[in-house]
């Protein structure tokens, strides 16, 4: 008999068009290719091994990541995207009868979808401001985590390290379990609060493979935890749910990249290109500490500035909540290399009429 309310829920998650033939600038994915030297050196790693045996061991990726984040690997969990790292929280955390979560909203739109799935009760912040004096009034409740994606999406807002410290502690004394998703951490100038889970055994940190190193298409990242939990973790997760190739690309990509001195590097430099831009139009913009950035827009021209791109193959995003105020009646685009950001703007100076 199928589950009765997950008729209730609706997703279109497949689009009717193939995305390989568009620049795709509505999804945070990477779209500055990496170098022909990479790509033949990732090509090696296409032999009937790698493609025909499920992954033994994830210790060689784990030892890399040890290196990268800096703290010991039995605090590591390899994850086939943070994506399924949040599902695994779901069905660990579902055992306790406190059915409720709480997170900084609007946010990552998995969230919705599992708290639905899981029949989470979902408390939703609606701010980033005064989120001491909100954790505080939510805390009270029977918690079972509290999510926070940083910096998030799609505000593009970080919050400070002290501001989440003090929830985790706030959180402890109350047997809550709080998610920081740094999905997109490298590309902001703040560091990483993964080193505190050492300290905070209701600290979980979530980390992708899909943003910075701009692997989308591998569905790769890692958990990173005590060990407790990740020993719990690990019993919910299906056999062999990383691929043998993920690993292999990651692995290499790691020992590689210096990710702050490469792709990050550029997306930071072609920020101030479209900010010199914007700014040259007398354009309003909202910048971010992610991979994205919004221009504002009458919202009567938004529906034919976005089909106009999509008939020039380039898809942009648009439609965004009301609960973030300055995003309203704007565009967001991916940040991507100043040749397609100078197409884009070439567009709109087509489409764009000035009131």
């Amino acid at each position: 008999m199928i589950v009765q309310h997950l008729k209730n829920i609706n997703r279109a998650w497949q689009t009717y068009y193939d995305r390989s033939k568009y620049t795709r600038l509505d999804k945070n994915e990477r779209n500055i290719p990496f170098s022909k030297k990479m790509i033949n050196d990732i090509r090696k790693f296409a032999f009937n091994d790698i493609l025909q045996s499920y992954p033994s061991s994830f210790k060689k990726l784990t030892n890399e990541i040890s290196k990268r984040e800096r703290i010991r690997k039995q605090y590591i969990n390899v994850i086939p995207g943070s994506d399924s790292g949040i599902k695994y929280i779901f069905e660990v955390l579902s055992g306790s009868k406190k059915r409720t979560m709480a997170a900084v909203y609007p946010t990552y739109g998995m969230l919705d979808i599992y708290a639905k799935i899981y029949q989470y009760k979902f408390i939703r912040i609606i701010s980033e401001k005064n989120l001491i004096t909100n954790i505080k009034r939510i805390f009270n409740k029977k918690l079972s985590f509290f999510y926070i994606a940083n910096p998030n999406q799609p505000s593009g807002k970080y919050i400070d390290q002290k501001t989440i410290l003090n929830i985790v502690k706030i959180a402890q004394k109350k047997n809550i379990f709080v998610i920081i998703d740094e999905a997109y951490i490298d590309f902001c100038k703040f560091k990483s609060i993964s080193c505190f889970v050492k300290k905070f055994k209701n600290l979980i940190v979530l980390k992708t493979f899909s943003k910075s190193f701009g692997l989308a298409g591998l569905r790769i990242g890692y958990l990173i935890a005590n060990q407790k939990f990740n020993k719990i973790l690990n019993s919910v997760r299906p056999c062999f749910d990383v691929s043998h190739f993920s690993l292999k690309v990651a692995e290499y990509l790691l020992r590689k990249i210096d990710i702050k001195n490469s792709y990050v590097k550029q997306i930071n430099k072609n920020k101030k290109y479209l900010i010199k831009e914007c700014k040259k139009r007398d354009l309003k913009f909202v910048n971010t500490e992610a991979n994205f950035f919004y221009i504002k827009m009458p919202n009567s021209q938004i529906k034919k500035i976005y089909n106009f791109m999509f008939s020039k193959k380039i898809i942009i995003r648009t439609g965004f909540l009301n609960d973030f105020k300055n995003l309203n009646n704007s565009i967001r685009i991916t940040v991507s290399n100043e040749a397609t950001m100078r197409k884009f703007f070439i567009l709109l100076d087509k489409i764009y009429k000035r009131n």
